[in-house]
């Protein structure tokens, strides 16, 4: 809307200044003369492009929905716009000028052309339904097909025994006759044996469910026995007194010694070495210190 005087949107009675996008901030009192104001209507710029849009949207219907369709896209855009300067008394995309007498009329006539384009659709569709029976009636009729037939699952149920292991315990003693830190296996542990019986539910051969329905123990298991030495060691045997050391021989060169030291060799007190009886017994048979 170009810039001039117009009705005021809020009081009619009064004119207020457009500037080209905003209402001044109060009314005035001049009336501007028919040389100085156009009310002829022009087109802003939000007006061309939200009128190419519903131009597009009626192009798209009118091809789907024949001229009824046309009709529907661009009224509903004109109401839109009607309505909009009617509660709001401002331009709005389609550039009123905020006059109720214009969005009227706007409104009406957009409103009676949806009215049109209502009653024009159903013609349209069913012309395309006509052709359409038209055409199916000299069409080739389209070879029968059989139908797929519809898989039935299979679903059976049955017992199932199965065998199992039952694990053994294992059980322990203290044994008073065995020495600390000693372990004996007194008597081997054997696994049992139970049979159980299942609930088996199958669906195309595929088990889909097993339920536990019993428990039969045919072999009991044999428990594990230790035996787990508790007795201290014995102390070891005391150590035996160690021999008497022997008493030093006291040579004396060249006197008597003992027939029981008879080829002993020991030291003198000089240094020397000498052995008893080293040189044999003498005349009367007894043995000196010799070298």
């Amino acid at each position: 809307m170009p810039a001039g005087w117009y009705p005021d949107p809020a009081d009619p009675s009064q004119h207020r200044w457009w500037d080209g996008e905003k209402w001044s901030d109060a009314p005035g009192a001049f009336v501007p003369s028919t040389t100085t104001t156009s009310n002829r209507w022009r087109p802003s710029a939000l007006t061309v492009i939200v009128g190419s849009v519903a131009l597009v949207i009626a192009i798209i219907s009118a091809i789907t929905s024949g001229f009824g369709g046309f009709l529907i896209a661009l009224s509903l855009f004109g109401i839109a716009g009607g309505v909009w300067t009617l509660g709001t008394r401002k331009p709005g995309f389609l550039n009123l000028a905020g006059r109720r007498a214009v969005a009227v009329a706007v409104t009406s006539t957009a409103a009676a052309a949806l009215l049109l384009g209502v009653i024009a659709v159903p013609k349209a569709a069913s012309h395309d339904v006509a052709l359409q029976v038209a055409s199916a009636s000299t069409a080739t009729p389209a070879p029968t097909v059989t139908p797929t037939p519809t898989h039935t699952p299979v679903t059976k149920t049955e017992t199932v025994d199965v065998s199992e292991a039952v694990p053994f315990a294992a059980t322990s003693y203290e044994d008073d006759t065995a020495e600390v830190g000693t372990n004996v296996v007194v008597t081997p542990g054997v696994p049992g044996t139970k049979v159980s019986t299942y609930k088996v539910t199958t669906v195309d051969g595929v088990e889909t469910e097993r339920t536990l329905v019993s428990e039969v123990v045919t072999v009991p298991p044999t428990d594990e026995v230790t035996a787990i030495g508790v007795a201290q060691p014995a102390p070891p045997p005391a150590a035996e007194p160690a021999p008497p050391a022997a008493s030093p021989i006291h040579v004396n060169p060249g006197g008597f010694c003992s027939d029981s030291l008879v080829g002993v060799t020991a030291t003198a007190d000089n240094g020397r070495e000498y052995t008893c009886g080293g040189n044999g017994p003498d005349a009367n048979g007894k043995y000196h210190w010799n070298k």
